[in-house]
This record gives structure tokens, C-alpha cells and sequence, in this order.
């Protein structure tokens, strides 16, 4: 009996040893393949790449840069996030009330004051094969990255209904936040039964006549958030309905199709806006070729932070389909960070190897950029149009973050075109009534393209990045 627990005992302490070079060996060899040779001679380095700037991607900033790590944050085409779209947080800690922009402009200070970069621009392809891994920006930038903190959030789902595409940014959106000063004194439907949804009804009680909740089953948000609705005498709730279909004059949206879905009935209400707030998708497109994914979409995180791919790191709603919360994502933010930080002193980055790469260090670029124009009235626009130049006019507001990124780049184009073509912009905050109504303004951010005083051009509920503003203006330019 004594020999036998002899080998029993013999056997674990080899197993263990095995398990345990095993373990040893395939990290060695891991930080082996992450050479730091093989940086020399490399340009647009980035030690800490964020690509996202909502509370998962500025936490993850800060705790880079706070170690003196150099930390560069692709903002992408929604700075801050879905967090820009709400109105007061206020279960973020520490805080008892506070805009939801008023909250990321305070992460992204913090962030910046320890030395954080932060890039107006965009990931549009990635390649995690090779390392340092390869990032292409919207601007054509090639990013070599040493580590990434993939904080790229989630988009709204669709109804995917008769209509919807027709009258988009026509009647039918998912931002509140963005366009509801656009829908004073009308009447308006919410489409969901969660928290999102009744933020963007409470939001459009203030501007709208009535504000009505459509909701498949039942009410899913929070009693907190159920709660707020009874202040509001201008919400009416309206339980086991679905949109059938959306209808419209061909200009804007008119009417619903509402379907019963207990007795499959169906009537029409009439209606000048649908507000879309039924839940999201991941936004990881772009990475499902290199990191593993879950049935829905949303990152599947390996060790901690860690991605299937070692140095690729994520946090926030990209991987998170259960809390979906803004203080959620900044711990996982903060966890994500910290996990590069572990990385990159694994694989040997210190200060000393930080000073013979820093002059091939990624600067994003600081275009020179020009005011435009403000036009106000009919008149104002009428005036520009008699010049013999094309003219663009962005068409934005304060409170829209996504009209500041495009304002941006019209900007920076109008620096370098401003001889060839007018810009100007249409600011919703200096209510031009006259120029609302004469281009039918429902949704911002917009671009309005005119050629020969005619508009020749539209877009909305779109960021065009500076390359293809750019080549917009420039085929204006070449157009017969």
C-alpha cells in the first residue's frame, strides 16, 4: 500500500513539473514571437493604440498614459460614444447628475492631461497576423501598433421594416439626442421597452406634442428609469405592438402601420417621427477575421482583457452583452489598460527602448483648419450662391459630437480647397428657421452640395472622413 501512494505521489510531482514547464515554455515562446528587434526602422509607432473613445477607451487612455506610456485614441466618427447620445447620467460614481456629454469631455480631459493623443480619425482595417500589428486609418495613415485596446462600442439595431430606409434622417433615426429640437410641437413614436428607450422618449417629451412607447411585450427598463416616465403627461405607453410598416408623402415620414401581435391585427396611426431604441450590435466587423467572436458578435475574451490574440486587448460593450453600463465599461477600460501596460513590459518595452523609437513615433496629423461662413437666413445663403464657385454647407449643432468630428473636416478640406470652392455652415443652434424648412431638415449631421446654385448633393446621418470630403470637392471641381 505504501508503494503505491509512493508512485501516486512520484506521478503528481511529475505531472506538475510537466504542466508547469509546459506552462513556462508556451509563454516564454509567446513573448518570444512579440521581438522588439523588429521594430527598427519602423515608422507611426504606437506603443498603446485605443481604437474607441467612449468610457471604455478614455479609462484605458488615462491608465496608459498615467504610466508614461505613449497612448494614441482613434476617436472614430462618434466621439464618446453612445454615452453622447443620452442626457444625465446619473449612476456614474462619485456624481450625482451630469450630462452624458458633459461626462465624456470630463474622461477625455483627464486622459489628455496625462499625455494622451487623441486622433480624429478612424480604424477601417486591421491585421493582427503580423506584429506589430497593422492598422489602416480613414485618412490613409499606416499605424504599427505594439498593443491594441479594442473599445469600439456597439450601433443601434433596425427594424429592418417597409420604410425605414426610405425616409432615414426623413423621419425615422436612433439619436433623440441629435434630433429632437427638430421635432418641436410634434407628434413622435419611441420604438422599444428598455432603458434606451425611454431616455429618448423622455428627451422628446420636452420637445414633442406627444411622445408615444411602442413596446413588443412588455417595459424591460429598470424600475428607476419606468419610474420617470409618470412625470411626463405626454407619454403614452403602448404594450404587445410592432411596426409593420413606415409611410410617408415621399418628403417625410406621415404615418405607421402598427401591427397587434396577440391578434395580429393591424391599424395605422399617424405620426411625423420614429425613434429607433431597440437595442445594438457589436461594432466588430473589422476584427472577426483575427480575434474570436461570440455567436452575437461580441468579443471573446480569453485571460482578463485579453483577446484570442495575445497583445490585443478589449473592454467596454464590445464584449459586454449582459450590463451594458457606462461605469462597467470604464473598470473594463481600466482593467484593459492596465493588461497592455503588463504586456508591453513582458515583452521588453522601458523607457530606455521608448527613447530610440520616439522620433518614429505616430503624430496624428493637425490640419490647419479655417472658420466657415454661417448662414442664417435665405438671404445669406441666396448671396453665396451668386459667386461662380460650388459651395458645401455642413449643417450641425453644438450638442451633436457627431457634427463637430464632420465640421472638423470641412474645415481642414475648406484650408486647402477654400480657392476653388465656398464652404459654409448651417448652425441648427442659430435657429435658421428659413433654412430649415427650404431643405427640409430632419436629421443631423448633414451635407449639403450645391453646383451651379443648384443642390447637387445631400448627405445625412453621415460622416465623410477629410479623404473623402476631399475627393467629393475635388469631382465637383472636374464635374461638365
Amino acid at each position: 500500500m505504501n508503494k503505491i501512494l509512493k508512485y501516486i505521489f512520484l506521478a503528481i510531482i511529475l505531472i506538475s513539473t510537466c504542466l508547469g514547464f509546459t506552462y513556462w515554455y508556451s509563454k516564454n515562446r509567446s513573448i518570444q514571437a512579440f521581438d522588439l528587434s523588429k521594430i527598427e526602422g519602423k515608422k507611426n509607432l504606437v506603443p498603446i493604440a485605443v481604437i474607441g473613445s467612449g468610457p471604455a477607451g478614455l479609462s484605458s487612455a488615462l491608465y496608459g498614459a498615467r504610466a508614461a506610456v505613449y497612448t494614441v485614441v482613434f476617436q472614430g466618427d462618434k466621439p464618446g460614444g453612445q454615452l453622447t447620445e443620452t442626457t444625465y447620467v446619473e449612476n456614474w460614481p462619485g456624481t450625482k447628475k451630469l450630462l452624458g456629454t458633459d461626462l465624456i469631455d470630463q474622461n477625455r480631459k483627464q486622459a489628455e492631461k496625462f499625455g494622451a493623443i487623441m486622433a480624429n480619425d478612424s480604424i477601417e482595417h486591421v491585421d493582427f497576423s503580423t506584429w506589430p500589428f497593422r492598422l489602416q486609418t480613414t485618412e490613409g495613415h499606416e499605424i504599427n501598433a505594439l498593443s491594441i485596446i479594442i473599445a469600439t462600442g456597439a450601433k443601434p439595431k433596425l427594424l429592418n421594416v417597409t420604410g425605414e430606409k426610405e425616409y432615414w434622417a426623413y423621419g425615422v433615426t436612433t439619436c433623440a439626442v441629435c434630433d429632437a429640437p427638430l421635432y418641436k410641437n410634434k407628434d413622435v413614436v419611441v420604438v422599444g421597452g428598455g432603458d434606451s428607450a425611454i431616455e429618448e422618449a423622455t428627451l422628446l417629451a420636452s420637445y414633442a406634442k406627444n411622445v408615444t412607447l411602442l413596446v413588443r411585450e412588455k417595459l424591460r427598463a429598470a424600475p428607476a428609469m419606468q419610474e420617470r416616465l409618470k412625470g411626463f403627461n405626454n407619454i403614452k405607453v403602448m404594450l404587445g405592438v410592432s411596426i409593420n410598416k413606415i409611410l410617408g408623402d415621399k418628403n417625410n415620414v406621415t404615418e405607421i402601420e402598427i401591427i397587434n401581435n396577440k391578434d395580429k391585427s393591424i391599424s395605422k396611426m399617424p405620426i411625423d417621427g420614429v425613434f429607433i431604441a431597440i437595442g445594438h450590435i457589436p461594432n466588430t466587423e473589422i476584427f472577426k477575421d483575427f480575434i474570436a467572436l461570440d455567436k452575437a458578435g461580441y468579443i471573446d475574451l480569453k485571460n482578463y482583457q485579453e483577446t484570442s490574440q495575445r497583445g490585443v486587448f478589449a473592454a467596454g460593450d464590445v464584449t459586454d452583452n449582459r450590463y451594458r453600463q457606462a461605469g462597467t465599461s470604464a473598470g473594463d477600460g481600466i482593467k484593459a489598460g492596465l493588461d497592455a501596460i503588463s504586456f508591453l513590459q513582458e515583452i521588453g518595452y522601458n523607457e530606455i527602448f521608448f527613447k530610440k523609437i520616439q522620433d518614429n513615433l505616430y503624430d496624428p496629423d493637425q490640419d490647419t483648419q479655417v472658420e466657415l461662413k454661417k448662414l442664417v437666413t435665405n438671404k445669406d445663403l441666396d448671396d453665396l450662391l451668386k459667386t461662380n464657385k460650388p459651395l458645401v454647407v455642413e449643417v450641425g449643432a453644438e450638442y451633436c459630437t457627431s457634427c463637430k468630428v464632420l465640421l472638423n473636416s470641412v474645415k481642414s478640406v475648406a484650408a486647402k480647397l477654400e480657392d476653388k470652392v465656398n464652404f459654409a455652415q448651417i448652425d441648427l443652434d442659430d435657429e435658421p428657421k428659413e433654412l430649415k424648412e427650404r431643405f427640409n431638415i430632419k436629421s443631423i449631421p448633414a451635407l449639403l452640395v450645391f453646383k451651379d446654385s443648384k443642390l447637387v448633393g445631400r448627405h445625412e446621418k453621415q460622416i465623410l472622413s477629410k479623404y473623402e470630403l476631399y475627393n467629393l470637392v475635388n469631382n465637383l471641381n472636374t464635374e461638365e
